[in-house]
């Protein structure tokens, strides 16, 4: 089977409804149906996320001057789909490194009437040496701890939150998490070290430019 190439395609016949344009669009390569496809939004979980991220999105964008224009930041549309959804008992899976961010969004959250339950990624000092990762893999030596992010959803599983937001999560520390965690997890920050946190910026600067001139 060719696989699908979205990001070659010009048209984007799908936002219209007219897929089958281009030679590797999903609807050409795929063997799924679109009857098949839609049947898998009718189970009741499914439709009710779905229904409530449109009713979201339709809150967060207003008419202006003929302009759809964004009028909420997406704590709000976070906090607005908890409500939607009545879930009320919200967890933070955050780093070390985020922890100002953490305190400030848990302050929100329980001002807004959330119960909240944040685990911070060091949580039971476990070293890295513990967990079998060598010396020449660390940054200074295997005594140091190391992030935990399988215990950082067991803990938020026990306490039966009922959505998670991860904050700054390293690379593979944020897989383990999102694989491990029980309620659904949404991602508020993302961390690169290198841009503030901006980690879409690198493809708008010319740290990749020499990639990119030869497509």
């Amino acid at each position: 089977m060719d696989c699908p190439r979205c990001d070659m395609c010009s048209e984007v016949g799908c936002k219209a409804g007219q897929p089958v344009k281009f030679q590797f669009c999903p609807s050409n390569v795929s063997e799924h149906t679109r009857e098949e496809i839609i049947e898998r939004y009718s189970q009741p979980e499914v439709q009710g996320i779905m229904r409530t991220a449109a009713r979201v999105e339709k809150g967060t964008l207003q008419e202006v001057n003929g302009v759809q224009t964004p009028i909420r930041p997406r704590i709000s549309e976070i906090m607005a789909f908890a409500d939607e959804m009545g879930w009320k008992r919200i967890g933070v899976a955050f780093c070390l490194a985020a922890r100002d961010e953490a305190l400030r969004l848990t302050k929100v959250l329980e001002a807004r009437g959330f119960e909240v339950h944040s685990i911070i990624c060091r949580n039971f000092g476990v070293k890295k040496g513990e967990i079998g990762i060598a010396k020449e893999d660390c940054l200074k030596s295997e005594a140091e701890t190391v992030c935990n992010p399988v215990y950082q959803a067991e803990l938020l599983n026990e306490a039966g939150t009922q959505l998670n937001i991860v904050l700054g999560l390293c690379v593979g520390h944020d897989m383990l998490f999102n694989k491990h965690s029980n309620a659904y997890v949404t991602t508020l920050m993302v961390k690169d070290r290198m841009t503030a946190n901006n980690p879409v910026g690198p493809l708008y600067s010319g740290f990749f430019s020499g990639i990119l001139k030869k497509y």
